[in-house]
């Protein structure tokens, strides 16, 4: 029996949110350290929940921010941070949708598991 090599993708979902996670911290970095937690949570439930090779970094037109786009529960999301708010936004659809939250330094863990679950229904 011949052993596999491993494969290894040139894109892969986990590529794309560690590169958003790289690019969110270092926007927030001076600010609160509890952003990162933050961030760092909320991506978490976006590997859990997202459809598997539904998520990708794409740049703003301005290439000024990382905007991480998926599919939660059969909804088109984006997430992108806010340096305004100092928060990470998920909208529907593009980075123009209605905002459906806001992730900051006062999310609570029940928030995320609220919002993760309802999008799961």
């Amino acid at each position: 029996m011949a052993l596999l090599a491993p494969f290894r993708s040139e894109k892969t979902d986990l590529d794309a949110v560690r590169q958003y996670a790289v690019s969110v911290i270092a926007q927030s970095d001076g600010e609160d350290l509890q952003m990162k937690a933050v961030t760092l949570a909320l991506l978490g439930g976006i590997m859990w929940r997202a459809a598997p090779g539904s998520t990708e970094l794409m740049q703003d037109p301005a290439g000024a921010k990382a905007i991480l786009s998926t599919t939660l529960g059969g909804r088109h999301l984006t997430f992108s941070y806010d340096q305004n708010t100092e928060s990470i936004e998920m909208r529907e659809g593009t980075t123009d949708g209605p905002v459906l939250h806001r992730f900051c330094n006062r999310t609570l863990v029940t928030d995320f598991d609220q919002t993760f679950s309802a999008l799961w229904r």
